[in-house]
């Protein structure tokens, strides 16, 4: 495998490049980072944001995405702190969501809107998830929970800090390294659903007693089974100018399979995400459950914060929408919520046939089949009394969205689902 080393030269990898310089990601297997080389040399740059070429050469979260989904290893050596002053102000806005300096993206001819300047920068603003890091209080023993890395923190680390990774973007999950006393990690690593199983982006916490060259000698070893006798060099900007036979035929051929497989993965992607139907809530399960609504033709309104989780459209009926995710049983909690959403809906559009639906994945941390789906008596007697309001699970949502990719079920075939006389719905027909 080859190996790159970020921001520290090494003279035992195949190639080693400073924060003032680029390279291309599909070149190398394995990533070293030290961002504790930037934290101490921050002030020599200028900000990222502002992109002059005395800027440091920060990655692209589109390639880091990449490199992870296929299966690359990315070894990121923390700094102390996330966030530096850097040695130029900016007057470009922060990005409220960390990890999007490369989806940053804008209309052409938009320019950005100037604010007072700044020159803080966030060192993980560059990957496509979020990670953060807290300073709490140390655990008195570290559990290391990958022994690969048991080498490395073992009992004497101890590290004030530990570091979460958000959820707000679903491609992604993390995994514990090692934890403190506490059972809060102190070191993770991020791996992408839908991509390599073997990939991953790691972030280790610094080790005062151990310098950074032996970190990546130790870390080659034990954690990838690799010496430090690596051999070889990238290869020089003027080999290029030469070829053999048929390679370009190949590398044309690569790069329409490469194309294929990224159409690929985006299809399975759009497909897969309604599984979300059966575990999710909140945001995502709000998300997921307009867009497979949408899948089945009906149209449907966004959510409006603090008044309706969105409206679903039939032919006779607007069906206002209250989304929820439950580790039990329906809640007549919700069922008011709905009626206050549906009382909202019929001040702003008096005369219109307005109802409402509560969509809930009921017992989501169970399989399915194991669920038991019913309504209380005073649940169903509330709704009833309201409004005659209906009751739907992401559960039944699910099979119809299965039945629509399998049998081409569309809004023609359900819509009269919804006007059943049972408060509780059920598409039985669709369920396989």
């Amino acid at each position: 495998m080859r190996v790159l080393s970020k921001g520290s030269v090494l003279p035992f990898v195949h190639e080693s490049v400073g924060w003032d310089e680029s390279i291309n990601f599909k070149d190398f297997d394995i990533i070293f980072v030290n961002l504790r080389s930037l934290e101490e040399s921050a002030e020599n740059y200028d900000h990222p944001y502002n992109e002059s070429d005395e800027s440091p050469n920060i990655f692209d979260s589109s390639e880091v995405t990449t490199f992870i989904k296929t299966g690359g290893f990315m070894v990121v050596y923390l700094p102390d702190s996330l966030t530096v002053s850097m040695g130029n102000t900016t007057t470009k806005p922060k990005e409220n969501n960390t990890a999007t300096i490369a989806s940053r993206g804008r209309s052409a001819g938009q320019k950005d809107k100037e604010v007072d300047p700044y020159d803080e920068y966030e060192l993980l603003n560059w990957l496509p998830f979020s990670i953060k890091i807290n300073t709490e209080e140390s655990g008195k023993s570290v559990t290391v929970l990958k022994e690969e890395w048991e080498w490395y923190f073992g009992n004497r680390f101890v590290w004030d800090k530990i570091i979460s990774h958000s959820t707000r973007n679903s491609s992604y999950k993390s995994e514990t390294i090692a934890e403190n006393s506490y059972s809060e990690s102190i070191a993770t690593k991020v791996t992408h659903r839908y991509g390599s199983s073997d990939g991953y982006a790691a972030f280790i916490p610094p080790d005062e007693s151990l310098t950074y060259s032996d970190f990546v000698k130790d870390t080659l070893q034990y954690v990838f089974g690799m010496g430090t006798n690596i051999e070889g060099h990238a290869p020089p900007p003027w080999l290029s100018k030469y070829s053999l036979p048929n390679e370009g035929n190949i590398e044309d051929t690569i790069q329409e399979k490469k194309k294929e497989i990224k159409e690929l993965e985006e299809e399975l992607e759009s497909l897969t995400k309604f599984k979300k139907l059966l575990y999710e809530t909140h945001t995502n399960l709000e998300e997921v459950t307009r867009d497979a609504l949408r899948k089945l033709g009906f149209t449907v309104d966004d959510e409006v914060p603090g008044k309706r989780d969105g409206i679903l459209h039939t032919w006779d009926t607007q069906f206002v929408l209250e989304i929820t995710g439950t580790t039990g049983g329906i809640k007549k909690s919700k069922a008011r919520q709905l009626d206050d959403w549906v009382e909202n809906v019929i001040a702003e559009n008096p005369g219109d046939d307005i109802s409402g639906l509560l969509i809930v994945n009921p017992e989501m941390e169970r399989p399915p089949e194991e669920r038991d789906v019913s309504l209380e008596p005073n649940v169903e007697a509330y709704l009833k009394r309201r409004g005659d309001y209906k009751v739907l699970t992401t559960i039944d949502l699910y099979h119809l969205v299965k039945s629509h990719l399998k049998d081409g079920v569309d809004r023609d075939d359900i819509e009269e689902i919804f006007y059943q006389e049972d408060t509780l719905l059920s598409p039985e027909e669709y369920k396989s």
